[in-house]
């Protein structure tokens, strides 16, 4: 490679890795809308288990980890090198009343440079591209475990009293 190229291809990586980062962040930012109103159940068969669970009366809180690290390095013969090293983590809880998620929230490391909460993007790629494909699932769902006024389900008669 000619010497004067050789500045180009740090600022070039740099260029790329910024552009996943900045998709990163809005799939981070999109999440909280699309995942609310899923049912505890749909979550954890599209997340996988979580990391952490509590429970507090009809209250569950669903903790998912993610970790990133990066590093790239570049080196000229008798020059020397440049390195580039980054990383963060995220814990994306879930909150969810009455078997249906009503809030998630990021916590941690989680900022990549210019991107916010894109280190969170892995907890919830997977389950997103599935709901983009499969809307009708995210809607039945919904409608089928959210609660009616009287505390039932959607549809679900109450009990006849004894």
């Amino acid at each position: 490679m000619p010497p004067s190229h050789v500045p180009l291809l740090p600022i070039l990586t740099s260029i790329l890795l910024a552009g996943c980062a900045l998709e990163d962040s809005r799939t981070a930012d999109r999440a909280p809308r699309a995942l609310q109103g899923l049912s505890e159940q749909a979550l954890e068969s599209c997340l996988g288990a979580p990391d952490q669970h509590a429970s507090f009366g009809t209250t569950d809180i669903l903790t998912y980890y993610a970790t990133s690290s990066s590093s790239t390095s570049y080196s000229v013969p008798i020059v020397g090198g440049v390195g580039f090293s980054n990383g963060g983590y995220c814990h994306a809880t879930f909150t969810i009343e009455n078997g249906v998620v009503t809030r998630l929230l990021y916590s941690g490391e989680k900022n990549a440079t210019l991107a916010p909460d894109a280190y969170c993007a892995p907890i919830l790629r997977t389950c997103l591209a599935w709901l983009d494909a499969h809307p009708e699932a995210r809607a039945v769902t919904a409608d089928r475990e959210r609660p009616d006024a009287a505390g039932y389900p959607a549809g679900t008669p109450p009990p006849t009293p004894r």
